[in-house]
């Protein structure tokens, strides 16, 4: 058990529940130290953090594996998204805060519910994976629960527009080299997931691109309903006008007799 990672079983269970926990942390903190100057210190501790497990993620592969063009390369989905969350919690813009919220919680979340992974606690892989992928979720609970980011359309449209480019350019290099970064590859992953179920290559790869899309339109949907349900801000009133003085009535406008 300890060497060995099967998916849907109590260490699965137990891990998920460790990742929510240790998100949940991770927001309460940042919104208790909201609006001190405490607050850019810690988002930016939080993103060297991420920054420094990417490195690390990428440099054990190398170290333990050697360079393997089949997976040696940052170009996974959760390599870019974990890229956008150093940089979300570093800088506060609205771009990286859609990317972090869309890809990271309808995404990278395929991942945690049917992880890749064979090593088990007794690996650093084990805990290179949760790690990477809990500051990925983390990232998108963060800018919403903290950062008060309210997803819009505009936002939806970006991010399934910038997903849709991933998509054609690795589905374009796995095509070209026998490769399957993405699982946009004639392969399957190593562990059952969803993609067992979209059907034969090439097709599948335009079922994941749909789905994908219609995840994040799904956690669109809830800021979209709230914005309809919210009630229109009343016109503000302008004041009366003040009453006009009354005329002078005949009498006071013409003169007495001497």
């Amino acid at each position: 058990m300890m060497s060995r990672f099967a998916p849907f079983g109590a260490l699965h269970a137990l891990t998920v529940a460790s990742l929510a926990g240790t998100v949940a942390i991770l927001c309460a903190i940042g919104h208790r130290l909201q609006g001190t100057p405490a607050a850019r210190r810690y988002e930016r501790a939080i993103a060297l953090l991420v920054a420094a497990l990417w490195v690390s993620y990428q440099g054990y592969d190398l170290v333990t594996s050697g360079f393997d063009l089949r997976w040696s390369l940052p170009l996974q989905l959760c390599d870019f998204s974990a890229l956008i969350a150093a940089l979300a919690f570093a800088t506060p813009h609205r771009v990286l805060h859609a990317l972090a919220y869309f890809w990271g919680l309808a995404l990278t979340t395929q991942a945690v519910i049917t992880p890749d992974l064979l090593g088990g606690p007794n690996t650093l892989a084990f805990w290179a994976f949760w790690l990477y992928h809990t500051f990925v979720i983390g990232s998108g609970v963060y800018v919403v629960a903290v950062r008060r980011f309210r997803p819009q359309w505009r936002d939806l449209r970006l991010a399934i527009g910038l997903g849709a480019a991933y998509a054609a350019a690795i589905f374009a290099i796995d095509a070209a080299f026998g490769l399957n970064y993405g699982y946009f590859g004639r392969d399957t992953p190593g562990q059952p997931s969803l993609i067992d179920l979209l059907g034969p290559w090439p097709w599948r790869a335009l079922l994941m691109v749909a789905l994908a899309a219609v995840a994040m339109t799904v956690l669109w949907l809830p800021w979209w309903c709230s914005r309809r349900r919210r009630p229109p801000t009343a016109p503000a009133e302008s004041p009366s006008p003040a009453p006009a003085p009354p005329a002078p009535s005949p009498e006071a406008r013409v003169p007495s007799s001497p």
